[in-house]
Formats: C-alpha cells, sequence, structure tokens
C-alpha cells in the first residue's frame, strides 16, 4: 500500500502542487505572524537590556498599575533627591534624567514622525556608563540651550548634520536649535522607531517643563555589591511615592507590557489566517472527495485483490499526510516573505514596526508542521470514509458512480441553522447593542448555509445560468455541468463565499463608520472648526496652539480636550479632560443630570450606561485609578447620555488630568466663530496659526468628515488586504476543482469534439463553469455579509456606530470582479481541456 500511495502522488504531480498550495498559504500566514511578533518581541526585549546597559537600580515614581498607556511615563519628582542616593554606602554613580515631548521638523517644516512611534525629547544622559547604549556617532554632546543631538535614523531621514539648525515642536510652541550631535542605540539608528532630540539636563529640564525635576535615577554600583542589595539599601532612603527597581525588573516589566500589547496584535493576524485555513480545508475536503469520485474503479480493484477497509482508507490519509507535509515545509519558507510584508502593510497605515534579525522560533516551526498536517488529514478524514464504502464490485463498471443526492436530513438540520441564525441576525439589526447575539447569529448562519450549500447551489446556478442560456449552447453545456454534481458546486462556491462573505461583512460597517462618523459631527459637535493631530496615531497637539487660536479675531470660544489613561474596577479606560466654561460651547453631550458648570478639578461626569451599572446618582463617590496619583475619589457631578464625540465615559477638568498625570497633549481643539462672524473671514487666521504647528490639520464639520472617512477607508484596505489571501485560496481552489473535472470529463470531452465541437467551444464551456461557480460564490458571500455587516453595526451601536449605510455599488463590484476572477481560474483548465486528444478520449473505459 505504500508504493500504491507514493505512485498515486507521483502520478498526480499537479494535483499534488495545487492541493499543497491551498494550505500552504494558510500555513505561511501562521508563521508569518508568529515570526514578525517573536522578531518584533525580541526587538524590544534588546532596546530595554540596552538601555539598562551599565545601570543596576532605576529609582521612579510609583505607579499604581502599568500598561502600554503608562510605560516610563512616571510622576516627576524634586531632583534634589538625587543626593540622598548619591550618598548610600555602595551607590558608584548617579544620574537623573527627563523626557517629553519634542516633534522635531524636517528642512522643509514638515513632522520627522507624523505618526506611529513617539516623538521625543530627552536629557543627555552623563556618566557615559550610566547612558545605556545610547552613545554618539558623529559630533558633540550638547550644551547650552541652543544644542541638541537628534538620533540616527532622523538624521537620516532629514539629512540633518552637525552644524545645521533645526526646528523642534514642544508643548508650549517650536524652537530652533543647531544640531551638535548623532547619536544611536548600539546597532539600532532610533529608539524602537521613535524620534528622540536630547539636550543637556538645564536645557532638557526647561523646555520639557520640568525644571528641578526627575522622571528616573540611573545608578550604578560599586564593584561586589548586587543590584538586589544596592536596591534595598536605595529603597530605604527613598520618600513616599518613589520606588527602587532592579534592571531587570525594569527590563521584565516593560517586555510584559509590550508583550501583552502584541498579544493582541498577533491574535487578530491569527484570526486572519485562521480563516485562510477554513478555506484551504475546504478546498482539501473537496479536492479529496472528488478523487475518491473519481477513483472509484481504481480503489474497487484495490478491493478486489485483498485490500481491506483499513488500508483503503489509510492509503488516502497518508496520501493527505504527505501533502500536509509538502504544504507545511512551503508554508514555513513562505511565512518569512510574509512576516516582511506584513510590516509593510503596518507601514502603509503609519505604524513603523521595529524588527531585527527574524526570529525563527521552535514553537514557530512546530506550529507550521503541526498546523499544515492536522488541516489537511482532517479535511481528508470524510472523503477516506467514502473510500472505504467502495464496493470490489465497482471495478467492473465501465463508468463512474453518479453524484450522491442530497440527503433530507442534510437538509433539515441545514435550514434549521439558517433559519436561527437569519432570526438571531434579524434580532441583532432590530435592537442595537446585540453585539453577543449577531455574533452567535453570524456563526449559525454560516453552518447553516455551509450544510445547505448543495441545496443553495442549484437554486443560484438555476436562477444565475438562466441569462446564460440565451448566449448559446457552450454556456447551456456549463449550467448543466454545474448543476450535474450540486455536492461538488456548493463546495467549491462556499470556499469563495466565505471569503466575500468576511470581506463583504467589513465593507458594510466600514460603511456604516463612516456614514456614523458625519452623523457624530452633525448631533454632537458644535464646533464651526475642529483642529486634531494630522495622524491618526499621533499623540495630540500642544496646548500652545489652543492658547494661539484664542487671540485670532473672529474666535468666539475654543474648547480643549485631552485623555489619561486609567483603571475602574480592574479594567483600563480613558478619561476625558476638558475645560467646563467652554465645551457646552463646542460640544452637545447631552447632559441627563447635573450641570457642566459643576464640574471642578474633584468630580467627575460619568456616562448614562456607566452611572446605571454602578448606580451611581449625582453627589455619589466614583474612585478612579491613575498610574501616577493612584485611587482618586471623585464626587459624580452629573451623567450624560452622548459619548460620541468624546469616545469616554468619563470626564474631568483639565486640572484633574493634570494633577494625575494625564497627557499634556490636546487629542482635539474645538472652535466656535463669535456671533455674526462668517466662518470664510475666520479661516485665513486659523490656517496661519495653524500653519506654525504642522503636526495640527484644520478642518471644518465637511472637511473632517472627510478625513476620518479616509482613515476608515486605510483601515478598510489593510483589513481586504489580508482577507483577500483567504479569497486567493478559494480562486486556487476553483482552478483545482476544474482541472480535476476536466480530467473526469476526459471522454465526455473527446465525445464533444467528435461530433463537432470546437476547441475554442471547449474552453468556453469550462470558463462559463468557471464563472457560475465563482458568481456562486459571491453572491452568496455578499448576501451573507450584508446581513452580518448590519447585524455587528447594530451591535456596535454603543460604540459610536449610529448608522446603516449599505455599499450596494461595492457589494456589486465584488460580485463582478469574483466573475472575472472566475475567468482567469478556468485559464488553465480551459486550455487541458482543449487539448484532449480525441481519439485517445473515445477510447477510455
Amino acid at each position: 500500500m505504500r508504493r500504491v500511495v507514493l505512485k498515486g502522488l507521483l502520478a498526480r504531480k499537479l494535483r499534488l502542487v495545487l492541493t499543497a498550495v491551498s494550505i500552504s498559504l494558510g500555513v505561511a500566514f501562521v508563521t508569518g505572524t508568529f515570526v514578525l511578533g517573536d522578531t518584533m518581541t525580541a526587538t524590544f526585549d534588546q532596546l530595554y537590556e540596552g538601555l539598562t546597559e551599565g545601570t543596576d537600580v532605576t529609582v521612579r515614581g510609583e505607579s499604581a498599575f502599568t500598561d502600554t498607556t503608562t510605560l516610563g511615563a512616571t510622576k516627576p519628582f524634586d531632583a534634589a533627591v538625587v543626593d540622598r542616593i548619591e550618598a548610600v554606602d555602595g551607590v558608584s554613580a548617579a544620574a537623573g534624567s527627563v523626557t517629553g515631548y519634542a516633534l522635531i521638523l524636517d528642512k522643509s517644516g514638515q513632522p520627522v514622525q507624523p505618526g506611529g512611534a513617539p516623538t521625543l525629547g530627552a536629557s543627555y544622559t552623563t556618566p557615559e556608563e550610566l547612558a545605556g547604549g545610547f552613545t554618539l556617532r558623529s559630533g558633540s554632546a550638547p550644551h547650552g540651550p541652543s544644542q541638541v543631538v537628534i538620533d540616527a535614523a532622523t538624521a537620516g531621514k532629514t539629512g540633518y548634520a552637525p552644524g545645521d539648525r533645526a526646528t523642534i515642536l514642544f508643548t508650549d510652541g517650536p524652537r530652533d536649535y543647531t544640531v551638535v550631535g548623532v547619536a544611536g542605540f548600539g546597532e539600532a539608528d532610533n529608539l524602537a522607531g521613535a524620534t528622540i532630540a536630547t539636550f543637556d539636563l538645564a536645557t532638557a529640564q526647561q523646555v520639557l517643563g520640568k525644571v528641578g525635576q526627575f522622571d528616573t535615577i540611573a545608578v550604578r554600583g560599586e564593584d561586589g555589591v548586587s543590584a538586589d542589595e544596592l536596591r534595598d539599601r536605595i529603597d530605604a532612603v527613598l520618600p513616599g511615592g518613589l520606588e527602587a527597581v532592579t534592571s531587570d525588573e525594569v527590563v521584565a516589566e516593560s517586555s510584559k507590557a509590550v508583550a501583552d500589547a502584541l498579544g493582541f496584535f498577533t491574535k487578530a493576524l491569527l484570526g486572519f489566517a485562521a480563516i485562510s485555513l477554513l478555506v484551504g480545508g475546504l478546498i482539501i475536503w473537496n479536492t479529496f472527495s472528488i478523487l475518491v469520485a473519481q477513483r472509484t474503479r481504481e480503489l474497487a480493484l484495490l478491493r478486489a485483490v485483498g485490500a481491506s477497509r483499513r488500508q483503503v482508507r489509510l492509503s488516502v490519509v497518508a496520501e493527505a499526510l504527505v501533502i500536509g507535509l509538502v504544504a507545511a515545509a512551503l508554508g514555513l519558507g513562505l511565512g518569512l516573505g510574509v512576516a516582511a510584508g506584513l510590516r509593510a502593510v503596518l507601514g502603509v497605515a503609519g505604524i513603523e514596526v521595529p524588527t531585527t534579525t527574524l526570529q525563527v522560533e521552535p514553537r514557530t516551526v512546530v506550529a507550521a508542521l503541526l498546523v499544515g498536517v492536522v488541516v489537511t488529514v482532517l479535511a481528508a478524514l470524510l472523503p477516506a470514509r467514502q473510500a472505504t464504502k467502495v464496493a470490489p464490485v465497482a471495478a467492473l463498471r465501465a463508468v463512474d458512480a453518479p453524484a450522491k443526492p442530497v440527503g433530507r436530513l442534510r437538509v433539515l438540520l441545514g435550514a434549521a441553522l439558517t433559519l436561527l441564525g437569519a432570526a438571531g441576525l434579524g434580532w441583532a439589526i432590530a435592537d442595537e447593542g446585540q453585539l453577543g447575539v449577531a455574533g452567535v447569529a453570524m456563526l449559525l448562519t454560516l453552518a447553516g448555509v455551509l450544510v445547505l450549500a448543495p441545496v443553495l447551489a442549484v437554486a443560484v446556478t438555476r436562477l444565475v445560468g438562466a441569462p446564460l442560456a440565451r448566449l448559446g449552447t457552450t454556456a447551456t453545456l456549463a449550467r448543466r455541468n454545474a448543476l450535474r454534481n450540486p455536492r461538488r458546486t456548493a463546495s467549491t462556491a462556499t470556499a469563495l463565499m466565505i471569503g466575500l462573505a468576511l470581506v463583504s461583512t467589513v465593507t458594510v460597517v466600514a460603511s456604516s463608520m463612516k456614514a456614523s462618523v458625519a452623523d457624530v459631527i452633525a448631533d454632537s459637535s458644535r464646533a464651526d472648526f475642529i483642529l486634531k493631530a494630522a495622524s491618526a496615531a499621533a499623540p495630540g497637539l500642544p496646548p500652545a496652539l489652543a492658547e494661539q487660536l484664542r487671540g485670532v479675531e473672529g474666535v468666539g470660544t475654543v474648547a480643549e480636550m485631552r485623555l489619561a489613561p486609567a483603571q475602574v474596577d480592574g479594567g483600563t479606560t480613558m478619561v476625558a479632560a476638558v475645560d467646563p466654561a467652554t465645551i457646552e460651547a463646542a460640544a452637545n453631550l447631552e447632559v441627563s443630570s447635573g450641570a457642566l458648570a459643576t464640574l471642578d478639578d474633584t468630580s467627575v461626569f460619568v456616562s448614562d450606561d456607566v452611572a446605571a451599572a454602578h448606580g451611581w446618582v449625582v453627589g455619589d463617590h466614583a474612585e478612579v485609578t491613575y498610574a501616577q496619583t493612584g485611587v482618586q475619589r471623585f464626587t459624580v457631578a452629573g451623567t450624560y447620555g452622548n459619548t460620541s464625540l468624546l469616545g469616554t465615559d468619563y470626564v474631568t477638568t483639565l486640572g484633574a488630568n493634570a494633577a494625575n498625570g494625564g497627557s499634556e497633549l490636546d487629542v482635539a481643539v474645538l472652535v466656535v466663530a463669535a456671533d455674526g462672524v462668517a466662518l470664510e473671514e475666520l479661516r485665513p487666521g486659523l490656517e496661519a496659526v495653524a500653519a506654525t504647528y504642522p503636526s495640527a490639520q484644520l478642518d471644518d464639520a465637511a472637511s473632517f468628515t472627510e478625513a476620518q472617512g479616509q482613515t476608515i477607508d486605510q483601515l478598510l484596505a489593510i483589513v481586504t488586504m489580508l482577507l483577500l489571501l483567504a479569497v486567493v485560496i478559494a480562486l486556487l481552489g476553483i482552478v483545482n476543482t476544474l482541472a480535476l473535472s476536466v480530467f473526469e470529463r476526459t471522454r465526455e470531452l473527446g465525445l464533444l469534439r467528435a461530433v463537432g465541437m470546437t476547441r475554442r467551444q471547449v474552453r468556453s464551456v469550462v470558463r462559463w463553469e468557471s464563472v457560475i461557480v465563482a458568481v456562486l460564490g459571491a453572491l452568496l458571500g455578499a448576501v451573507l455579509g450584508l446581513a452580518c455587516g448590519a447585524a455587528l453595526t447594530r451591535g456596535l451601536a454603543g460604540e459610536g456606530l449610529s448608522v446603516v449605510d449599505v455599499p450596494g455599488t461595492r457589494l456589486a463590484l465584488y460580485v463582478v470582479a469574483a466573475a472575472l476572477a472566475g475567468v482567469l481560474a478556468a485559464i488553465g483548465p480551459a486550455r487541458r481541456a482543449a487539448k484532449v486528444d480525441v481519439l485517445r478520449a473515445v477510447a477510455t473505459a
């Protein structure tokens, strides 16, 4: 039987390759995800280890919690603490440092880093042994208030060299400096993608608003003093609110926070990989089902000469095992390219992903082998079981067994699942906020459609094929071929259906998001102009911008919005900060109780949903935990119903935000014109101020809506690109099925050629059949995606999706594109069909 399996594989090399490719693409996605994630993790680990090189203990403000939103953002403390530390027995050297916001502008006045990684300003660390991996590559260290050292990556992008003048934007506005040096971090050119401008300590403290303060103090111990022992000694002399931690603890804490953040990223990509593998598994199942049907006589002969059912079953499984191993090997190799491709896709979104040498962990190799083999073998189990049912007498038949009809039990089960799923989708669409119902309903509907697929295939194929009958004999034959074996047609089409359903779902949700943004601006914003960072990934705008806007003639109100990470009931959230005196003129929060005018630094406004969940009313107390200041007990000053504009359930004052270590940058600045001032008269003055802050983007309501729509379109493009892998695999499945179908119908095609059909007509039959299958899958996918997209949108109503928008034109384009893709998929099988030798085909038994 081993020889039979090997000879069978070698006799069908093309089928082996096509089948393996379907799975290898999914395996490559899994491998690429692991490789990219492991590489990014290794990069950050190396970075943190390099930054703490030479430092045994770090002194910093205590944090109530640490995650990626608070990493490194500790509360500044009195610089005099360094004197206490230097007096501790065993301390060899100690140096304080500060960091903050500093955006370097290039020679044309544009931001070097408009989004993505942070834009940092920092003090230049001396002595050198406490600088970690930060070393000068050219020039000299900064001295005095007009000198700066920049990172090598920024120098490369901008062309800055020692002696050049550079403009740097701080929270209080832009300033000019002379570049006196270029530095790197070990072998890296920048700090994990971030830009960094370093100044001498006094200058850094002044420009970053931390005069007389430090963010951290790096301490090096004398020889023979362990890091743990030194930490304990230092901790004993520190004032309240400060802590001493070893470098190992800093590295472990930072690495964990980054790993947690990358965990979501990795899980999301693995989700896309799972979709591709599901589609690939359907193709494997369909391929082996066809092969078992085609090899009825071969399998019967094996049974007739003594092969047992077990041996026949194992022969099919063994064939799947070999294909799985080949797919895993291909996928492992392709995964390295996928990792680079995923990094490029993220780069399109403005997210610079730092990487070092590609990391291929043993776990990745094992995962590739397991995924490739397990998915392939599982997909082949049912066809293998069917192979054991071939009776030895079938070897005497001159023709293959007819296609099996769809069983009544299958129809009933499929109909029940589909009806339940449809009812759930209807419920989710009718009643907003039912996200859980929508998710379960989507799974039920998909399962029902997969089970009921052969019946649906007949109905839709008749519908789609009816107009084709008027196009001639070839189209009619194609329609009949598609109807000949509904199971096969359905299996081929459902792989494409899954891919198109997901693309359509995402498209509907994205279109609804764009429509909802327009509604939010119309219903929530009273501002005439909105200023936000030009990139969605940028940290925000300097508050000096809002101050200058207030001085523009014709401006009535300027309202700033800031955000701070915090924890409520153990869960991390964002707390908005506003000025109660200006926010009502610029935004409609739909206050339900209390009055915004009563909001002060010791109180908080909460959303209606949160108030209802906690039973809070005006006058109650709510506890909010900030990283830098710990638990803060606020008085509930009121509740509000419209969270769309702020995007949070908690609102405090700008003063409370600053006191608790919130961001100093504005996430948005809302401008309302004074009474009687025309917007076109006001715009030039606002543009003049915004021009001095290149990171800011000035919009009115219409252009802001358009800009947000472009951001959503960009996100849609990235997700669609990731989902297109499943569509490509599905199209490969059509190629595979058609190729096997052509081989199966060799005698039939020969007879058609013998009675006068031309090669061109044979190619046309195969092409039309491919188009029918592709349109069948696309139509089912578009309809399913439309329903799922609408249900998801309504389920996400609490996240601001207030409108269900159906992009009918785009969904129709998907169906047309699928038809064209079907034509392309049929090129190879059609040419093969046209080359069938007439005499040999007719003589085939």
